[in-house]
């Protein structure tokens, strides 16, 4: 009996401009060699899906840099969240007209029907909200566009889209990361991109996924309805190393360093500081760079670090103090000035300081952790 065939599964969902995120994932999984054999998508999943099926990463890459949000929805450039409410009371929604002529520029039907990369996508019938799960060979040739527009519409805030005398809305309404369309098909791997965003999340599917990689950001990626260059282009970089971290190339939680640059406890330490710090997470750090770059931070913190220092000089405090004193602090100074006099107790007080007691340590344990990488690597 023959082995059967393994087969990679990129699963990418719903999340409107959120979506330039998946093209940074898809450039890190294009660079690690991972070739994909079915992608199925909600939403701008569908979108991004298409692009993956294509095989055109670079075209991908060049539509996320250049949409604007008066590019896809028809309201006047410079249109806010605001907007949409008034088009939603007024009109039912807005119209997507711009969408449809980027998917029409952009996606290839017939590029996507000869692909070796099975695809697939989500819709909901509006009429009963039955979700239709449909891969590429059943849709009718001549409309695959139309599904993609359907799948991407989210309703009410634009308008559902009709096919055949039939409307259809989001295909988030029914699963916006399609994790078991992909395993139906046969995936024995999963590679799933979530951006969450609303709609509704198959919490099963996402547990019972076979080989799954779940690639996620902590980060805010913006707004779902608000397509704007700038944020693509940092959220696309986000994407991309985020990928990179899941699959071992680099590490990190919010913050990204080159492997080995830390032990496993130091580097928690130096991610917990370059948050507290506020530090560019577009970055790939060694060890050299971000201490050089943390030395930059710590030199251009404002004012408040003597005031703050002045507050811990009490030999002894409850828990409760700390915390009073701290939120008190944090009134006239940032976390990173918070961060700065802990460190400075820390490095006078040594063991005896009483931010290093379990009580407060828990109470308080990011900023803590921060404060203890400044004293291990003398930057305080």
């Amino acid at each position: 009996m023959s082995k059967k065939k393994e087969k990679t599964a990129l699963v990418l969902a719903g999340g409107g401009a959120r979506g330039a995120y998946e093209a940074g994932a898809w450039q890190a999984l294009t660079e690690l060699g991972i070739d994909i054999d079915i992608v199925t998508g909600a939403s701008v999943g569908s979108i991004n899906g298409a692009m993956v099926s294509q095989g055109e990463l670079e075209l991908a890459v060049d539509m996320w840099k250049a949409i604007e949000t008066h590019m896809v929805f028809d309201l006047p450039e410079g249109s806010q969240t605001i907007d949409y409410a008034k088009e939603m009371v007024k009109n039912k929604g807005a119209g997507a007209s711009g969408l449809k002529e980027l998917l029409t520029q952009y996606v290839d039907e017939e590029k996507i029907r000869k692909s070796p990369i099975d695809y697939g996508l989500v819709v909901v019938e509006l009429a009963n909200m039955k979700p239709h799960y449909l891969f590429i060979d059943q849709i009718d040739e001549g409309k695959l566009v139309d599904y993609i527009m359907a799948s991407s519409t989210v309703f009410p805030a634009i308008k559902a889209y009709e096919i055949d005398g039939k409307e259809y809305i989001d295909g988030g309404f029914a699963d916006v990361l399609p994790i078991n369309m992909a395993v139906e098909r046969g995936a024995t791997r999963i590679i799933a991109v979530h951006l969450n965003a609303l709609g509704i999340v198959n919490r099963d599917s996402i547990k019972n996924a076979p080989n799954l990689t779940l690639i996620e950001s902590k980060w805010d990626l913006g707004t779902a309805m608000i397509f704007d260059t700038a944020n693509a282009r940092r959220i696309m970089r986000l994407g991309y190393l985020e990928t990179m971290k899941a699959f071992g190339v680099f590490e990190g939680e919010y913050y990204t360093f080159a492997r080995n640059t830390f032990s496993k406890t130091d580097l928690k330490m130096a991610d917990a500081c370059a948050h507290i710090m506020d530090m560019d997470p577009l970055y790939i750090y060694t060890l050299e760079s971000f201490l050089k770059k943390l030395e930059d931070v710590l030199s251009n913190c404002g004012e408040g670090y003597e005031e703050a220092l002045a507050k811990f000089k009490k030999p002894k405090f409850s828990a409760l103090e700390v915390t009073e004193i701290i939120k008190d602090i944090k009134n006239i100074a940032n976390d990173n000035i918070v961060c700065m006099a802990i460190a400075a107790h820390i490095k006078e007080k040594g063991k005896d300081s009483f931010f290093l007691t379990k009580p407060i340590a828990k109470l308080f344990p990011e900023i803590i952790m921060a404060a203890k990488f400044l004293v291990k690597y003398g930057l305080i």
